[in-house]
């Protein structure tokens, strides 16, 4: 029996993706295994979302996404993101600071805040999918990245530096997961640059909280 020219690229099709569901997601846009998406809500504000598949770990898809969101910080022209959460406004610019008060982590200070932060948030929650004989777990992250180009103008916020995460991060990525993955929270306390409220807002509406930057970090 000979197969059509049809048949055959059915065939090829359904063997390539036979193929590639044995194997982890890779990092690029959306394909057959997963991949990101991006969709542009603003200028400077987008949802981007990493789908990973059945071999693809939690950990992957977390970094690949933040990963995502800072190259597509870059890519806009922009220097820094904040990740915000479904619930949250979009933060707009105010008018920085007399002074410098923008704040960066310090891993080796003792004294650190953030050297205590523990991952207990959402943003790679997972998927269950159901086939025939056995459940499969994948993992999604998503969240809305609105990128900025000078931090202190957004103080009390969560500002991200989009050159970090890609420096940390980048060789996971282009290694396609062979080499270390950097700790989510060595990465978050890394590229983390913090403006102070003012005082009075502070008393009114009360310091950013290690709590508040959980909702940065997955699901353990």
């Amino acid at each position: 029996m000979m197969l059509t020219s049809s048949f055959r690229g059915v065939a090829g099709i359904v063997l390539a993706a036979a193929m590639l569901a044995g194997c982890a997601t890779a990092y690029g846009p959306r394909g057959l295994t997963g991949g990101y998406t991006d969709a542009k809500l603003a200028d400077d504000l987008y949802r981007v979302t990493f789908s990973g598949n059945g071999k693809t770990s939690r950990d992957m898809v977390w970094h690949y996404w933040i990963y995502r969101c800072a190259e597509l910080t870059q890519q806009q022209g922009y220097s820094h993101f904040i990740i915000l959460k479904p619930s949250d406004p979009v933060p707009k610019p105010v008018a920085p600071p007399m002074t410098n008060t923008s704040w960066q982590s310090d891993p080796l200070d003792g004294n650190d805040p953030l050297a205590r932060l523990t991952p207990t948030a959402t943003h790679a929650a997972p998927i269950y999918i159901y086939t025939p004989g056995t459940p499969i777990i994948t993992y999604s992250g998503n969240a809305v990245v609105k990128m900025l180009r000078k931090p202190a103008e957004y103080p009390g916020q969560a500002v991200l530096s989009a050159e970090v995460v890609l420096r940390l991060i980048g060789p996971y990525v282009k290694s396609a997961g062979q080499s270390p993955a950097p700790p989510e929270q060595d990465v978050i306390k890394s590229a983390l640059v913090f403006t102070p409220l003012p005082a009075a807002q502070q008393r009114r509406n009360g310091q950013v909280t290690i709590d508040d930057l959980k909702n940065l970090l997955p699901t353990p």
